[in-house]
């Protein structure tokens, strides 16, 4: 139990957040608000994600409501996780107390181990799975004890998640051919855990006949789901799942052993002859179990679950065999006795003290990184449908919606609309669109609510429908790589590219170059807009310094980046804060900063910021400044944030960031923090309240 224990605790720490846990918390949160209320029926008629029983999401409903109402999403997650760990620990225990090797096995099963420390709806339905048909095999007589015990955990097992009900295979083989139960016995606990399952599953205490119709009938409907079919499992998926330990392949840094899971497998059917002769409801257990996940088409790994303390049951069998004859012949021939040294007890008790400290230690160091991941969650290609890990530019929404500029396209995302249903992605490419080119450097959304997008080759106008596209001849310029995009207080669009800047008034464009304005280099990196009510003041960044143009009346003052203090002269970004000051991110030269009377520079040799390579700087709540920064000789970088006097850094050894290079910043409605990387996709972090 106490392996089983430290393997879950070390998994709720450590795994990811994973694609259904987002579901059970939003439910989980949305039952605390309801209890916390005082609001019964919001609890009774709550109405989302309702294909799966109540009580594991009311469950974390309650441990939400504990928290207190200004816990953080990240402590509430790694609360819930906890529950689900400890529930998972005493399957382990239940199993244990039935046959200790069978535990030992479920203990240390890679899936297991993650689902059940996951805030999923696994671990309680394991359990309850596991207490009935242990409390029915230990029941001596019709309606003891254990009897109502079986039936009540039974019941727990239907109110968890339905998936796990094929348990009632072996329940009605132990009733009916080993417990000889009469039928009116065997109704009696069937009505009693139909009681049960009402009981503790408050969905169904309003209209039970309609809302369990619905909730069943949603599986199979579910099951047919382009999302289902679009994962491409072939019938025999669950198969692969048990007999390989997918999970040690899918988080090594969490699963760090060596997956037993082949092993566990393999001596479990060896083992079936065994439980053939010695228990056979284990194998019908297992029959009848797995025929239940061939034949339904969801397929996904954590359903297999119902499966593996069967599993574990059936492989403890030749294991058990093979220790008593291994024992045997050491009893007899002692090869152990003279090829193993004695050492004295001063020995062990150094040993013992080393190893204690360098795993106090190894502790020490991944509790603090752990805690730096709080908050932390990433969008890449190898988890979502985000179509690159290059991510050049992020722009927020209307709705909770981003919209994304990558490598591979550009990209509008939604929120799940909602607990049950996942988010969306709209993905548009040269391919599939009239957008001008796949590189979408730059995004941003006019006063008429339509999409720019800046690319490569071009920029591209989205109204929701169509497309209109502008090249260089309608920009009146040279080249059309678009680098950034600006929207002035008029309503006026500005472009920087490779070959000069341009403003579009909605009918014309009129273009800006070192030989037409003031303009001190051609190549504008990015733009800055200052609102004024006599017009606006527009800064350009660019690779020879920065230029500032006064719409209003028409002057141009420009500044090399030396003369700032900066030494470096490029300018990746350019920020106006809610003081009006004006921030120069440099590639190499760090952070300038302009306060209307004198330029200011913070470099690692006079700051706390980590790098000079500054390639995005964002605001993101008044006085707090977030700087994307780059390694100098190396891919990868590190992002911080900057309050005026302190700068705090966030690497990959004490946060969730991923480390790579940030090329871009933004800010969603519910005060995310999001960070466009050069090749490890999107950061996003919740800032702890």
């Amino acid at each position: 139990m106490l392996l089983a224990a430290l393997l879950r605790g070390w998994a709720v720490w450590r795994l990811p957040v994973d694609y259904d846990e987002p579901v059970y918390l939003q439910a989980g949160n949305d039952y605390a608000q309801a209890l916390r209320a005082g609001d019964w029926n919001g609890v009774i008629d709550y109405a989302e994600n309702r294909e799966h029983p109540a009580l594991v999401k009311l469950l974390y409903g309650l441990t939400v409501l504990a928290l207190g109402q200004n816990a953080s999403r990240a402590v509430a997650l790694y609360a819930c996780r906890l529950v689900s760990a400890i529930f998972g620990t005493l399957a382990v225990l239940a199993l244990a107390l039935f046959d200790p090797l069978a535990g030992g096995l479920l203990a240390i099963h890679t899936l297991a181990v993650k689902y059940t420390a996951q805030a999923y709806l696994e671990a309680l339905p394991l359990l309850a799975s596991l207490g009935a048909v242990s409390a029915l095999r230990r029941s001596t007589r019709v309606r003891d004890r254990w009897f109502w015990l079986s039936a009540l955990a039974l019941g727990v097992t239907a109110a968890s998640k339905f998936a796990y009900l094929p348990i009632v295979c072996v329940i009605l083989y132990l009733a009916i051919r080993e417990k000889r139960f009469r039928w009116p016995d065997l109704l009696f606990y069937l009505a009693f855990s139909i009681a049960a399952f009402w009981l503790f599953n408050p969905t169904l205490w309003h209209d039970p006949l309609p809302r369990l119709t619905e909730s069943l009938l949603f599986h199979g409907r579910y099951s047919q789901s382009a999302h289902v079919q679009a994962s491409g499992y072939p019938w025999y998926q669950p198969l692969l799942w048990i007999s390989r330990s997918m999970p040690s392949v899918w988080h090594p840094e969490v699963i760090f052993y060596f997956g037993f899971d082949e092993v566990i497998f393999l001596l479990a059917v060896v083992g079936l002859c065994w439980e053939w002769r010695e228990r056979r409801w284990v194998v019908v257990w297992i029959v009848t179990n797995l025929l239940f996940l061939l034949v339904w088409p969801t397929k996904w790994p954590q359903y297999t679950l119902v499966l593996v303390p069967a599993l574990c049951l059936a492989a403890a069998s030749p294991a058990a065999r093979f220790y008593r004859w291994f024992r045997e012949q050491e009893t007899y021939w002692e090869w152990l006795k003279g090829m193993l040294p004695r050492p004295p007890l001063a020995f062990w008790i150094i040993s013992a003290g080393l190893i204690v400290l360098i795993a106090v230690g190894y502790i020490a160091h991944n509790l603090d990184l752990t805690l730096g991941r709080l908050g932390w969650s990433h969008f890449t290609v190898q988890g979502t449908l985000l179509p690159s890990n290059t991510v050049y530019d992020i722009l927020t929404g209307t709705d909770g919606q981003m919209i994304l500029g990558t490598d591979h396209g550009a990209v509008i995302w939604s929120p799940p609309s909602a607990t049950d249903l996942p988010d969306t992605w709209i993905v548009f490419t040269a391919e599939n669109s009239d957008l001008p080119h796949d590189r979408v450097l730059a995004v941003v959304r006019d006063e008429d609510g339509h999409l720019w997008f800046g690319t490569e080759a071009g920029l591209g106008r989205y109204d929701g429908t169509e497309w209109q596209t502008y090249r260089a001849e309608d920009l009146g310029l040279e080249e059309d790589k678009v680098h950034a995009l600006e929207l002035g207080s008029d309503g006026r669009l500005w472009i920087g590219t490779s070959a000069g800047a341009a403003v579009f008034d909605g009918q014309e464009w009129t273009p800006f170059t070192t030989a037409t304005s003031g303009l001190v280099d051609d190549f504008v990196m990015s733009l800055a807009i200052a609102p004024r009510p006599q017009g606006d003041v527009v800064w350009f960044g660019t690779q020879q310094g920065i230029s500032r143009l006064d719409t209003a009346t028409g002057d141009w003052i420009s500044v090399q980046m030396e003369d700032t203090g900066a030494e470096w002269n490029s300018v990746a970004d350019l920020l106006i804060d809610s003081g009006g000051r004006l921030w120069a991110a440099t590639l190499g030269g760090g952070l300038s900063l302009w306060d209307s009377e004198a330029w200011h520079s913070y470099r690692v040799s006079n700051s706390g910021i980590p790098f000079n390579t500054v390639q995005a700087v964002f605001e993101a709540e008044p006085g707090t400044l977030w700087v994307g920064t780059a390694l100098p000789n190396n891919v990868g970088g590190v992002v911080a944030t900057f309050d005026g006097q302190k700068w705090t850094a966030f690497t990959t050894r004490n946060s969730g960031f991923s480390g790579a290079e940030p090329l871009t910043i933004a800010q969603d409605e519910k005060q995310r923090v999001w960070i466009g990387t050069r090749n490890g996709g999107v950061d996003i972090f919740q800032p702890q309240r």
